[in-house]
């Protein structure tokens, strides 16, 4: 370092999610990571820190080589530091061990293969920091990581006295942390330049380096970017003034740690960015933090104490959405039977390549939600659980994993026990505690769950939804952190809640009567909702599939038993029908099925009710036999049959949610609810019946 000269450590990291549309990558290549790319190529005294995930790594070598090529040369030259990480940018904190180990190993390799270079630092994926990590990444290899300056914070530290770089360890193991200014990722590119500056000039003379590495869509790729950065020519001012500032040197990460001391020592709290610590927080208490804050605000007090006013912790969207537990708890137990499976034969082929699937199963878009789309878009929810699908196929083409076979156990950490059945095609999950829902059913020729729909929850955000709906449109540039604009009028009519989880085989008792129920929440109009209590269960294996009854505890006024047989491709249900009283009742008898393709209203989407109408469509049709979900894009078909001839009604399941590009309407699936009348008397019952079939093309 030149002396009398402040360390400006600047960087950005690029990300895209496992599962995102294509057309998205291109364009945000073409908007972003290229010409980035290419203004450092043009400035080769600008030196700077870059990540990209292993995975963007991969498609840009493949789809964009002159992105790819680009990006060698300037590692080649040394201008740009390359950084490791996990390579699907997966949270490391909640990964086993030696997944940990694999997913960095795995992106370090690649960069080594194809750049030339040995990275010393990594990125953390959503700086999801817990006090454990530095014994693991340690022993990864890696010397330094950076996390946000609000982590030093919530530590005691003052954030305008943060710089350099801090020691920290776990058992012994020491890691470099480097605190990332949120006051700088706020203003770039958001800001003037000038301000930028002022704030660089401003700790001149009292830290030792300051750091900003932020997310690369910001130059060029996030609403209104491209024009301001590249167009309007912000990116080349900053680049001009950084430059044109002999006080100041751009530099790199390892570059401060191998000539600057370390600043102190700091143990850091669990803990992420400042907004994920909010969005982790349940509805209501979201409210009460931003309330919090805003009552000081009023007091004139909010910019001092907000450091240390926090959020939640990042393991609660475990507990906030249900069905991502289910989708962390399914990647732990496929990940243990990998490790098991590799341990007996490491040279397996079908075991080699299920642990790749098992590791693209661990990207973490899918696994929270905040201001983008998180696991409210099915598309990235579909990647992360087609990835653990074919994780499991490939266990169970290797012979690791004998078929059919049944366990019950807790096996998603909710204190119920839960059915998992697996034949050569379908992966099964069954809740008792639900009613004996299925809220999984893979498909795994085509590593399909077509029981992934969301159910419908309250947000904190949904507030801001009814006060803004009737302003549709963005603004032309805005921060990810300002309130954003709903993309349609009409949005709050939609803001409606699920009392009951999503799933198949979801039952209720309703009065008799002509009002049609509606098929999306019937619930609230049950004389008895089954899909709400739990129900006694025996599991046994029988001609080639696995039979599970399910039972109600208590017997009134309906007694039902249920019972699904699962072989092959087949999901079959009979149900057996009777009262315990001595008079007759007549009500009727309804199933809910929730199912999910690939889309709602996309064209090659449809059910093969009369008319063909999209899965996305609302519908009835009286007298009907069955039906059948047909996707020619995926190329799946799912077959409802059911006796005798009942009502058939379907609606779409619909969320309001949030994603960088605004409030939006999300279609998570199509529910499906089958009616018959039924009469019962002590003498006589009702026997019922279905099957859901899937199919290839």
């Amino acid at each position: 370092m030149t002396h009398g000269r402040l360390p400006f450590c600047f960087g950005i990291h690029n990300h895209q999610p496992i599962g995102n549309f294509d057309h998205v990558l291109a364009e945000a290549t073409e908007r972003a990571y290229h010409p980035f790319l290419e203004r450092l190529q043009a400035r080769p005294e600008v030196r700077l820190t870059v990540h990209c995930t292993g995975s963007l790594l991969e498609w840009l070598r493949e789809r964009s080589p002159r992105t790819f090529d680009l990006l060698a040369a300037l590692a080649g030259r040394r201008q740009v530091e390359l950084l490791t990480g996990g390579f699907y940018e997966p949270i490391l904190a909640v990964l086993p061990d030696h997944d940990k180990f694999g997913q960095i190993e795995r992106l370090t390799a690649f960069l080594k293969t194809h750049f030339g270079v040995r990275p010393r630092g990594m990125w953390l994926a959503e700086r999801v920091w817990e006090p454990h990590l530095p014994r693991v990444l340690a022993e990864a290899g890696v010397e330094y990581v950076l996390l946000d300056d609000s982590h030093f914070a919530l530590a005691g530290l003052d954030a305008d006295t943060l710089g350099g770089y801090y020691l920290t360890e776990d058992q012994g193991f020491r890691l470099r942390v480097f605190p990332i200014s949120q006051r700088l990722r706020y203003l770039i590119p958001f800001g003037e330049v000038e301000a930028s500056l002022e704030y660089l000039a401003a700790r001149r003379g009292r830290v030792r380096a300051v750091t900003m590495v932020d997310d690369g869509e910001k130059f060029g790729a996030w609403p209104g970017t491209h024009a301001h950065v590249y167009e309007k020519g912000w990116l080349d001012r900053f680049f001009d003034r950084l430059l044109a500032s002999d006080w100041l040197e751009l530099t790199t990460l390892s570059d401060v740690v191998d000539r600057v001391e370390a600043t102190d020592r700091v143990y850091l709290p669990t803990a992420s960015y400042r907004e994920m610590g909010e969005w982790a927080l349940p509805a209501g208490a979201q409210r009460r933090l931003g309330q919090a804050k805003h009552e000081l605000e009023q007091l004139g007090a909010g910019a001092e104490y907000a450091d240390v006013l926090r959020g939640g912790f990042w393991r609660n969207f475990l507990a906030k959405y249900p069905e991502v537990a289910d989708t962390y708890w399914k990647m732990l137990r496929l990940s243990h039977a990998v490790r098991a499976a590799l341990a007996r034969a490491p040279h397996d082929r079908d075991l080699v390549q299920a642990q790749i699937a098992l590791w693209r199963g661990q990207a973490n878009d899918a696994y929270w939600h905040g201001v983008f789309g998180g696991c409210y878009l099915p598309h990235l929810r579909r990647a992360v659980k087609s990835a653990l699908l074919e994780c499991e196929r490939r266990l169970a083409d290797s012979g690791a994993t004998p078929m059919p076979v049944w366990t019950r156990e807790d096996g998603n950490g909710d204190g119920y026990q839960e059915v998992y059945v697996r034949t050569r095609e379908l992966a099964v999950t069954l809740n008792p505690a639900l009613g004996g829902a299925i809220t999984e059913l893979g498909y795994l020729t085509r590593d399909l769950d077509v029981a992934d729909v969301l159910a419908r929850r309250p947000e904190a955000y949904h507030a801001d939804v009814r006060a803004r709906s009737e302003q549709p449109g963005a603004p032309a540039l805005r921060t990810i952190h300002d309130a954003p604009p709903p993309k349609e009028a009409g949005l709050e009519t939609l803001l409606a809640y699920d009392d009951v989880r999503r799933g198949s085989l979801l039952e209720g008792w309703f009065d008799a009567g002509a009002s049609p129920l509606d098929p999306v929440s019937p619930w609230a109009a049950a004389a008895r909702a089954f899909a709400t209590e739990p129900l006694a269960c025996t599991v046994g294996a029988a001609d080639g599939g696995v039979v599970v009854t399910f039972t109600r505890e208590v017997q009134a006024p309906v007694t039902v038993e249920k019972t699904v047989t699962i072989r092959d491709a087949t999901v079959q249900v009979r149900y057996r029908l009777g009262t315990a009283g001595a008079t007759t009742i007549s009500g009727r008898w309804a199933v809910q099925f929730n199912l999910a393709l690939t889309a709602g209203d996309a064209p090659g989407r449809y059910l093969t009710a009369p008319g063909r109408p999209s899965l996305g469509s609302t519908g009835r049709e009286r007298g009907a036999g069955g039906v059948t979900l047909v996707d020619e894009w995926i190329g799946v078909r799912v077959r409802l049959e059911w006796v005798p001839a009942a009502e058939l009604a379907w609606g779409p399941v619909q969320t309001v949610s949030v994603s960088e590009a605004g409030y939006e309407r999300i279609y998570q699936g199509t529910a499906l609810l089958v009616v018959w009348p039924v009469e019962l008397s002590a003498r006589a019952g009702r026997e019922l019946g279905g099957t859901i079939t899937l199919e290839g093309p």
